[in-house]
């Protein structure tokens, strides 16, 4: 299963793209993670143009937008360690009418060759994009440094995350963490008082208790993360523990919250919001109190910091929902951010249905 890397687990890296310097400084940056990465010569050279194309196209059809990108690990069943890199294209653009066509060589709105979009497609490793007629676009492209163990399964939990700091600030006050094991996957999210330094290392210790123990109860979680951040100033935390596979039928979603964690689990039909109880994780919690929700078929479970204003509608982004979490991620940071804070938007989904 995908998981993050400890040292990406802060957050991910963020390129402004508004003119074409900005294209060649994201390359750069990108490339730089490639070479430290062990990405051969050739993958990375594909990465690079993959961007390059990207960049692009957020200028030519945008006029502006941004990159993200984090590394990756995977350590599925049978295939040796090995390290990727995602990155999210994200514009607020007039949107692409005809998804199916862009990919075709020769197919353009611009008056450019129109190969682009069917280079970035042939180059990636993973790709996929939502778009809609005024809605913008968001794409994700994956490039990993090693193939895949041959006939290994596919993930039936997918997960995505958009994790930055406010702009003015170089490090996040927010952190997640992930542990899955015997059929469940676990999510905390952290939200370090303030913003800067001190707050990036509150968060940080409430990530590391869900690493050092994430098959204990989400209570005896929350209890140890209280006694970690006795020394900092403290953090809200939310912790959801949901199904991993499509078998575990009737599994709900269980979550303890302290703080202004949100969390929801979301369908086309309904809404569910988890409660999560004031206080402050190191400082002035009380014992964390447990919720469970049913877990329909493919629905989301979103978790986010108060970066993020919380009265989102899925249903206003036709067909976003089916796509890979970290498009509904980008999208809910793109259009919900509220630009004052630290921002860290967690969404993830058993495909093919938990019940």
């Amino acid at each position: 299963m995908e998981t993050v890397l400890k040292e990406s687990m802060a957050a991910q890296q963020r390129f402004e793209i508004a003119e074409a310097s900005q294209i060649a400084y994201a390359r750069r940056s990108i490339g730089e993670l490639a070479r430290g990465l062990a990405f051969n010569e050739t993958t990375a050279g594909e990465l690079a143009i993959v961007v390059t194309e990207c960049g692009t196209n957020l200028l030519k059809h945008a006029q502006r937008g941004e990159l993200l990108m984090r590394p990756l690990v995977d350590t599925g069943a049978g295939a040796s360690q090995r390290y990727g890199i995602e990155v999210l294209c994200i514009d607020n653009g007039p949107g692409i009418h005809d998804l199916h066509r862009c990919f075709e060589d020769g197919y353009t709105t611009a008056g450019s060759p129109g190969t682009g979009m069917g280079a970035i497609e042939r180059l990636s490793d993973e790709l996929d994009i939502w778009s809609a007629p005024g809605r913008g676009t968001v794409l994700r492209v994956v490039f990993w440094n090693a193939p895949g163990a041959a006939n290994a399964p596919a993930a039936q939990l997918t997960y995505g995350v958009v994790n930055l700091p406010l702009q003015t600030e170089t490090v996040s006050g927010d952190a997640w963490a992930c542990h899955a094991n015997q059929g469940e996957f676990t999510v905390l999210v952290a939200d370090g008082l303030g913003h800067g330094p001190l707050a990036n290392v509150a968060a940080i210790e409430a990530a590391k208790a869900l690493a050092a123990n994430g098959d204990q109860p989400l209570d005896r979680i929350m209890e140890v993360a209280n006694v970690a951040l006795r020394p900092t100033r403290g953090a809200a935390v939310g912790i959801a523990r949901m199904p991993a596979l499509a078998s575990m039928a009737g599994m709900p979603v269980s979550f303890a919250g302290i703080g202004n964690i949100s969390a929801s689990v979301w369908t086309e039909s309904s809404h569910r919001h988890l409660v999560s109880h004031s206080g402050i994780v190191g400082h002035a919690a009380r014992r964390a109190q447990l919720f469970d929700v049913p877990y329909p078929p493919d629905a989301l479970v979103v978790l986010h910091s108060d970066g993020l204003a919380s009265r989102w509608d899925l249903a206003r982004y036709p067909g976003l929902a089916m796509r890979h979490p970290a498009l509904v991620a980008a999208v809910l940071y793109r259009d919900f951010s509220r630009g004052s804070d630290d921002v860290t938007v967690f969404v993830a989904r058993v495909n093919g249905g938990a019940a």
